[in-house]
């Protein structure tokens, strides 16, 4: 059976991909640094199997002892670098994202791409099937059941905020009417955490977390009926905002407080 992974291969063999890494950190030796050079390398083990890997951030962060924004910094730049290509994974359970698909691209697709962002007309390509038995581990521990696996859609690459984003996201349900809404819950939610100065920095993690929680509401309507959509779109951010920002916490007061004393 075809491992699922396989389905996002960009190469014919492990030899291919390796030798596109090679090639990817000479060209671009100067812009990367040696966290990018780290992240890149750790990927491209994660994609020895299969051609593509399946990785948590909080997997490259625990691997490489870094953090969060930095993780999320680098992966940005990488794609902009049009190194690797990160695709997004739904989970329909509690309407959430899994761990991101990532696959290093060959250096020949570079021109390609670099003309399809100039396309008036964003093309968007999804795919849905059930993963496979042989999943990654963490998968099953998490209890997830028939994932549908969605790539990212190439709109995000032509929009220059988030507010078009997200207004782009929208069209996919034929009214973009209410932007301003969806964009004023999120202000809303993350302006009271930006006047923290620990969240200063992290301006960029809120934004992106957003263009998530709005890519996973527009795609829950595809699969049901959502009678109150911004209310659903602030229920997504903020778990995206609590799994992103406080899972430590959460896991550090999970013990009884019995258990305390």
């Amino acid at each position: 059976m075809t491992h699922y992974l396989s389905n996002y291969a960009k190469f014919q063999n492990k030899t291919e991909m390796d030798t596109a890494a090679r090639q990817h950190v000479d060209m671009h030796w100067h812009a990367m640094n040696k966290t990018d050079r780290a992240i890149l390398e750790m990927i491209r083990c994660y994609s020895v199997k299969y051609l593509a890997a399946h990785l948590k951030h909080q997997t490259i962060e625990t691997k490489l002892s870094l953090s969060n924004s930095t993780v999320r910094r680098t992966l940005r730049k990488l794609e902009k670098l049009q190194i690797i290509e990160r695709i997004h994974y739904i989970r329909p359970v509690m309407s959430g994202l899994g761990a991101n698909i990532y696959r290093i691209l060959p250096v020949l697709d570079q021109g390609k791409m670099n003309s399809a962002q100039q396309v008036d007309k964003p093309s968007s390509e999804a795919v849905s099937r059930p993963v496979a038995e042989n999943e990654p581990s963490f998968y099953k521990s998490q209890n997830i059941k028939d994932p549908i696996k969605t790539s990212h859609p190439t709109g995000e690459k032509l929009s220059t905020s988030l507010f078009t984003k997200m207004k782009d996201l929208l069209s996919l349900t034929g009214n973009n009417s209410k932007t301003r809404e969806f964009f004023g819950i999120y202000r809303a939610m993350t302006g009271r955490m930006l006047k923290f100065e620990i969240y200063r920095d992290s301006t960029e993690a809120f934004e992106e977390l957003g263009y998530r929680a709005m890519y996973i509401s527009v795609m829950a309507t595809k699969k049901k009926k959502i009678r109150n959509l911004p209310g659903y779109f602030s229920g997504v951010l903020r778990a995206l905002i609590d799994e992103t920002f406080f899972r430590n916490i959460y896991q550090e007061y999970s013990v009884p407080v019995e258990d305390l004393f």
